[in-house]
């Protein structure tokens, strides 16, 4: 499988260009605070697909979730070939 170094998002954990602060990393996902957007958090997957696998979904809820248990996430239109998860908000709950 070739990696497109093109890509911003697999640059971000394969050439270690990180901008921003890293908040968690495994070998599933990585979480740092959206360049363009810094007050918000961004989950990448690790691997250069438009969707993860059932088993990378699950997991990368359950951490977003563990880590951040009042965000809110949407999956953006940009860069649809590899999938993320972008921060929209905060729940506030009663």
């Amino acid at each position: 499988m070739t990696i497109p170094l093109d890509c911003p998002l697999c640059r971000l954990y394969l050439k270690r260009e990180l901008v921003t602060p890293l908040y968690y990393e495994d070998a599933i996902c990585i979480i740092v605070d959206c360049a363009t957007h810094p007050s918000k958090k961004l989950i990448v997957l690790k691997r250069h697909a438009e969707l993860p696998t059932t088993n990378e979904a699950e997991h990368i809820q359950e951490i977003a979730y563990k880590l951040f248990p009042r965000k809110i996430w949407r999956y953006p239109a940009s860069l649809p070939d590899h999938f993320h998860l972008h921060e929209i908000n905060t729940w506030n709950r009663p």
